[in-house]
């Protein structure tokens, strides 16, 4: 990489997101003489001796505690939910926003109008259009399902992707 060493060049990509930290970043197209690409290597080599970066693995890492699961009442079942539709307090298009749909959500019930239910959380349930729901696939990996497990403690649905 000639004067340009690999770690400054890494360490501008990390800290400033291509470029330099504290450096305008270039507009779309320019090139850089040789002399500026010299001042960002002279300024990123400032910045590292003031603050070195430490890219290492610092030590075993404790697994994760599973959460606490709590039941819900009736059957809900994991679906896909078109992402970012509105998920309404009634099964009612003209009713209030409660939330917005994700990828996958606990569905469940008997369908109401043209709503199916969604657990947003604990203590909310909101509906969505059906039009904008569908069975549950991963498409990177087909062969995964889903089960809805109750609620954890913050109030968050417990969906068990296997």
């Amino acid at each position: 990489m000639g004067r340009l060493g690999f770690s400054a060049a890494i360490a501008a990509i990390v800290v400033g997101g291509g470029y330099a930290y504290g450096q305008v970043p270039p507009k779309p197209g320019q090139v850089l003489t040789r002399q500026q690409l010299e001042q960002l290597q002279k300024d990123s080599d400032q910045r590292l001796k003031a603050h070195p970066l430490n890219l290492s693995h610092s030590g075993p890492v404790a697994s994760m505690p599973n959460p606490k699961v709590y039941p819900i009442k009736g059957l809900w079942v994991c679906k896909d939910l078109k992402q970012f539709e509105p998920i309404y307090a009634r099964p009612n298009v003209h009713s209030r926003i409660v939330a917005r749909s994700m990828w996958f959500e606990g569905v469940g019930g008997a369908y109401t109008h043209g709503f199916a239910r969604v657990l947003v959380n604990k203590n909310l349930i909101g509906y969505i259009p059906l039009k904008y729901v569908s069975p549950f696939h991963d498409p990177y990996s087909p062969s995964v399902t889903c089960q809805v497990m109750g609620v954890q403690a913050n109030g968050i649905p417990a969906l068990n992707l296997h």
